[in-house]
């Protein structure tokens, strides 16, 4: 194959390359070396790389395409307040005393919580606190001091404060024994036996 006809073959497939000239010159630049590519003779081929001289000086000249910028995250959420914000413990582990709506959860808050039992589902509206309950002593006794402490049929133990200047709390001996525990002020305990005067307790189990 003579010199005229390469150039003339390389100058035919130069053509298409030049059809597709585009804004982008790099894209152009590598289109061209796609085309140039697939020419099988060598001289042909090597002539097609020389013609697209130009395009790689404009490729080289052209500013950098535009990075596509990644609008900003979403600004996260402030976190969750927490539970125990401004509340004291027991009220975040469900025992402050408007939740207590039983009579073994009554004078909980000074208690450790236990665990709600697996799969209790929340209550749409919680039933109303109790103010006092009514309990039968199963067993009582003093310690030096003669500050009492009672044991009540349901399983509540509750004991007379040290700082409750009350005179001697007095027992049916032999005969039953009922108390009548209510609220007091700022969290305080009162208790009564049998209609008896009122003691100020906490409850301790």
């Amino acid at each position: 194959m003579n010199i005229a006809r390469i150039v003339l073959l390389g100058g035919a497939l130069l053509l298409p390359v030049a059809a597709f000239a585009g804004p982008d010159p790099r894209q152009d630049l590598i289109d061209g070396m796609a085309k140039c590519a697939a020419i099988a003779d060598n001289m042909a081929r090597l002539a097609c790389y020389d013609a697209l001289n130009p395009t790689l000086h404009a490729a080289q000249a052209a500013p950098p395409p535009p990075v596509a910028v990644a609008p900003p995250p979403p600004a996260a959420a402030p976190p969750a307040q927490q539970a125990d914000n401004g509340r004291p413990w027991y009220d975040v582990f469900g025992v402050a005393p408007n939740r207590q709506t039983t009579p073994q959860s009554f004078g909980s808050e000074g208690l450790q919580a236990p665990p709600p039992p697996p799969g209790t589902p929340p209550a749409e509206k919680p039933p109303e606190a109790l103010e006092s309950i009514t309990a039968t002593v199963t067993d009582y006794s003093f310690n030096p001091y003669d500050k009492f402490v009672v044991f009540l049929d349901n399983g509540q133990i509750w004991k007379q404060i040290e700082s409750d200047t009350g005179m001697k709390a007095r027992f049916a001996k032999g005969g039953k024994n009922t108390v009548v525990i209510s609220r007091g002020l700022i969290g305080s305990y009162n208790m009564t036996i049998n209609d008896g005067p009122v003691y100020k307790v906490t409850r301790i189990k």
